[in-house]
């Protein structure tokens, strides 16, 4: 994936394949966007805003800060809302496209062979 400049990432987190992430430099503003340890952004995602720990962007979903995502109780928010929220699991809905947000029940195990390296 691509990480743009100012960009933090967390031990344990796997960017996918064309995933991206915007920086300060990039159109990502002032804040200092980071990627709390053990998540997983999907390949093709991008990210404008910080993950928690234990987050999961699903491939080819984008979330930028002004990004609306419905909740699980219906409400919608702007994804800045969530910012650095920990074990959040971020998809698009297949038949409405809306962007949903749901806590994570089981965490992901990321593959120790992919991050020996």
């Amino acid at each position: 994936g691509r990480i743009s400049a100012g960009v933090v990432v967390g031990n344990g987190s796997d960017i996918g394949g064309g995933a991206s992430i915007m920086g300060t430099l990039s159109g990502g503003g002032k804040e200092v966007i980071r990627v709390g340890e053990n998540c997983l952004l999907g390949a093709n995602a991008g990210l404008g805003i910080s993950l928690g720990n234990g987050c999961t962007v699903e491939s080819g979903l984008y979330v930028t800060a002004s990004s609306k995502v419905k909740l699980p109780d219906g409400r919608v928010v702007k994804a800045a809302e969530l910012s650095g929220a920990d074990d959040l699991l971020f998809r698009r809905n297949s038949q409405t496209g809306a962007i949903e947000v749901i806590a994570k029940k089981n965490q992901v195990i990321l593959n120790a062979a992919l991050h020996s390296n």
